[in-house]
């Protein structure tokens, strides 16, 4: 059985994209600019985290805005990101 909730988890590029919606729906470029990360990377590691069910969409002009599903998913993110700290 896939759990693509759980494969949304466990990558570090997508942890970090969670703790960035954490406070506000950003669009991509936003999301380019306050995460450190390649374009490709960022649309990349959307589209995971949304047939995940953990982001969700929301188009403004030509912007398309990413938020969090729900809050807990950035809660969820900080806890595994210190856990990978707290271990490696």
């Amino acid at each position: 059985m896939e759990y693509p909730v759980i494969n949304a988890f466990s990558n570090s590029v997508r942890l970090k994209l969670l703790c960035c919606l954490e406070k506000d729906s950003k669009n991509v470029h936003e999301l380019i600019a306050n995460c450190g990360l390649s374009q490709s990377a960022v649309s990349q590691h959307l589209k995971k985290l949304k047939k995940a069910g953990l982001v969700k969409t929301k188009r403004d002009g030509k912007y398309i805005y990413y938020s969090l599903s729900t809050k807990r998913s950035a809660k969820v993110a900080n806890i595994l990101t210190d856990f990978i700290k707290e271990v490696n």
